[in-house]
């Protein structure tokens, strides 16, 4: 008896073991998540908090909104949030604050946002930077002056971390700052001995900013101001080709919008103005040298002549009738090819102005005032009767 009441103690001693294992097994299982993919939870949780944080800004509660999103950056699971996840918070912070008239709590949002994804920034704050361009600014230069304090302690790697951080809101920045991110920027990659990483910032740097300057003489390094220099030269001759060739091309096509463009407005309307006039009198000249050619050939044909004829029985005026056509036939096709004539020169005279100027600007000074180096005149000749074109030249 005693013998079955131990053997059942026994069995049911070595179940409860056997549950309490597998129990023990079913916890280890379930915590297997939170050790190895903590973000799965804790992440999900912030996640759904930050949207609604998100939805409370939308909702122009901005005050609620930062206390939401300060209580999730500040917890000890916030760091394991994704970047993309943890940006787009400080994003919304930083929003929220400058609602609230907190510029400074504002900054350093941004800041942290930008360092930790500067494309969801972007993504989330664009309309928002656009319209507060001076925040911007103002993150900008702290992490500018930043950069500069860390390339003049000679920790390169530092300064250009935070330079390419401010890169992608360079859009909104003016174009004096965004130059001077890109000058540093070439600084840094010069003291790296990256000599084509340098070359490229220096390109855009005088892209945004084409009269940069380096600064002091005793403080810029020689090598710097070397590689600056060759790439300002380049730049000003790629520059200086591009401005001539559109200048040219813009005559080209209608004259005067080449000068227009390059901003001496008064030569460009002056040029469009007389090739107007030109063209108007050509079309209207064709007009009637087509009629006086129609009247003439085929128009007076042998039955008109015939009826000249029988009705004044004298081939004096026949003849004198055909002579009128053909005179004024021959007077309107003179006065076609002047017109056609003054427009071609005009025209080409547009294009050797907008060659010339754009060529010899440094050189040549050419305004409409006759008292000045160029002018454009039109005088009639009593001898010919015709009307010639002048462009005076003074060098």
């Amino acid at each position: 008896m005693k013998t079955k009441e131990m053997e059942r103690a026994t069995e049911h001693q070595e179940r409860s073991d056997r549950r309490s294992l597998m129990r023990r097994r079913s916890c280890y299982i379930i915590l297997i998540p939170f050790i190895f993919f903590p973000n799965m939870i804790y992440g999900q949780d912030l996640a759904a908090r930050i949207a609604e944080a998100v939805n409370l800004y939308e909702a122009n509660e901005p005050s609620e909104a930062s206390l939401l999103l300060q209580s999730i950056l500040t917890s000890a699971d916030a760091p394991q949030l994704e970047e993309a996840v943890h940006a787009k918070a400080y994003t919304y912070l930083a929003m929220s604050e400058w609602s609230l008239y907190r510029r400074t709590s504002t900054e350093s949002a941004v800041i942290s946002a930008l360092e930790l994804d500067a494309s969801t920034f972007i993504t989330y704050g664009d309309s928002w930077a656009k319209n507060n361009a001076t925040i911007i600014d103002s993150v900008a230069k702290i992490m500018l002056m930043d950069a500069i304090y860390q390339y003049e302690e000679a920790e390169y790697t530092k300064s250009v971390e935070h330079l390419i951080t401010i890169v992608p809101i360079e859009k909104y920045l003016p174009a004096s700052l965004a130059s001077d991110i890109h000058k540093y920027l070439a600084f840094n990659f010069v003291a790296q001995r990256k000599r084509k990483l340098a070359q490229q910032e220096f390109q855009t740097a005088l892209r945004y900013n084409p009269k940069l300057t380096l600064g002091d003489d005793a403080v810029i390094a020689p090598k710097i101001r070397r590689t600056y220099m060759t790439i300002r030269d380049n730049t000003i001759q790629k520059s200086r080709r591009k401005a001539q060739l559109n200048t040219i091309l813009r005559s080209l096509i209608l004259p005067g919008w080449g000068q227009i463009h390059r901003g001496d407005r008064l030569r460009g309307y002056g040029f469009m103005a007389i090739q107007g006039g030109l063209l108007a009198g050509t079309l209207l000249s064709v007009r009637s040298y087509t009629q006086a050619r129609d009247a003439y050939d085929p128009g007076f044909s042998e039955a008109d002549a015939l009826a000249i004829y029988y009705q004044r029985n004298d081939i004096d005026d026949v003849n004198a009738e055909l002579n009128a056509l053909y005179s004024r036939y021959q007077s309107k096709g003179r006065q076609t090819n002047v017109f056609i004539g003054l427009l071609v020169t005009v025209w080409a005279v547009n294009i050797i102005d907008a060659m010339i100027l754009s060529w010899r600007r440094d050189r040549i000074d050419f305004t409409t005032a006759p008292s000045r180096s160029g002018r454009l005149a039109m005088d009639w000749d009593q001898k010919t009767r015709l009307w010639r074109v002048q462009y005076r030249l003074n060098w």
